[in-house]
């Protein structure tokens, strides 16, 4: 499954990989999200099965799942560019090779200097806050690329980019396995969302917090100023700032005391092991 939004130069490139990996019964869907190009033309032109779907990823994810009835439901992004080897092959295998409930696929970037900021300063520190049972699920935790079984995924999705730490923490919640799947290399027309990303997903962890108990709703002022003020924190991203100071600021964004309310006063973070 493939949720694409105006990816009409890259989508080709994903369906490609997905059919060379499919086997027989497999489907290869892309659902266009309320794409403004030729997206839907082109997954079509390339061989995939084409929905058409509002816009969200997780909105556009959760359209797939509905139309799906397959033991497994892979997640693919639709602006690759370049990898390696096959992805979605590589995700499959280990879907079907192993025993875990959600595979999630990490990987490096073709450009060293991609810096990871809403995960490094938002996801990481609030997810080992409030749900350490996640654990590690790599590097790129919120990775496009995953697979899992397509019964966790009976529940009602985020509609927005928060979607994939929702699987994340839902999956670990619900006493499913996890396991990462190394895709090598790969190279992604990434483009800049701002502040908005970041904002859905710690908004997402601190509405789960929430729901389950571990972050009291009286305190959660708090902690969404804790959030704006990261989200403030990394997304001014000028042409005129190098690497160095880029990191900079994230390490002075981490390292912000959070607030003392909530399950531990004390953030303890998953093993990299």
């Amino acid at each position: 499954m493939i949720p694409a939004h105006n990816e009409e130069a890259t989508v080709a490139t994903i369906v490609g990989q997905a059919l060379e990996a499919a086997r027989p019964g497999d489907r290869v869907l892309v659902v266009d999200s309320a794409s403004t190009d030729g997206t839907a033309r082109r997954a079509r032109e390339a061989g995939a099965e084409v929905l058409s779907g509002p816009l969200g990823k997780g909105a556009a994810m959760q359209l797939a799942v509905s139309a799906v009835d397959s033991e497994w439901t892979c997640f693919l992004d639709a602006d690759l560019v370049t990898s390696e080897r096959n992805v979605a092959a590589l995700l499959r295998e280990a879907a079907a090779g192993g025993t875990a409930d959600h595979v999630v696929g990490d990987y490096e970037y073709d450009h060293p200097g991609t810096i990871l900021a809403s995960t490094f300063t938002i996801y990481e520190p609030l997810t080992a806050r409030f749900f350490p049972e996640v654990g590690y699920h790599g590097a790129n935790a919120l990775t496009g690329y995953r697979a899992v079984r397509t019964r966790h995924l009976r529940v009602p999705l985020p509609p927005d980019f928060g979607v994939e730490t929702f699987l994340n923490i839902s999956v670990a919640l619900s006493g499913g396995q996890v396991d990462v799947c190394h895709l090598g290399v790969i190279g992604s027309r990434y483009r800049f969302h701002g502040g908005s990303m970041a904002t859905e997903i710690g908004t997402r962890i601190l509405d789960m917090a929430e729901d389950h108990g571990r972050l009291d709703p009286a305190d959660r002022p708090e902690w969404d100023q804790w959030l704006q003020a990261g989200v403030a924190a990394i997304a001014p991203n000028t042409a005129d700032q190098g690497r160095s100071a880029v990191l900079a600021r994230l390490f002075s964004t981490v390292r912000r005391p959070m607030p003392r309310s909530g399950p531990s006063a004390t953030v303890h973070f998953a093993s990299r092991s």
